[in-house]
């Protein structure tokens, strides 16, 4: 019997993280009266959130266009692998989750260690 070899993917693990994001809201308005508004919150309104790494993005959207993993957009962690590869030689196996950077950092981390 023929063995079948998995498809093989690589990424420095040093782009399993995350980067902070900062907006700033603009406000909006018709009134005059909110011009004080909009000027003080411009100087002290702030958004911060976090992305995974541009490098760990190309991956997965490359994963995506393969045809190895289904993205899910809506929330994170819900990524769904379609057909098995390793990863920085960790095996994925069919409808197993693939996850964020930086969850992905630990995951790798935990299978290498206890298989």
């Amino acid at each position: 019997m023929k063995k079948k070899i998995l498809s093989d993917f690589s990424i420095d693990e040093q782009y399993l993280t995350d980067v902070q994001v900062v907006t700033y809201p603009k406000f909006v308005s018709d009134s005059e009266d909110d011009e004080f508004i909009r000027v003080l919150a411009g100087n002290v309104v702030r958004c911060i959130g976090s992305k995974d790494h541009d490098e760990f993005t190309k991956l997965r959207e490359q994963l995506k266009l393969d045809g190895f993993i289904e993205i899910e957009r809506s929330w994170w962690n819900g990524d769904r692998v379609l057909k098995p590869f390793t990863l920085n030689g960790v095996k994925f196996k069919k409808h197993e989750k693939f996850v964020c950077a930086t969850a992905m950092k630990g995951h790798l981390k935990f299978a290498r260690k206890y298989g």
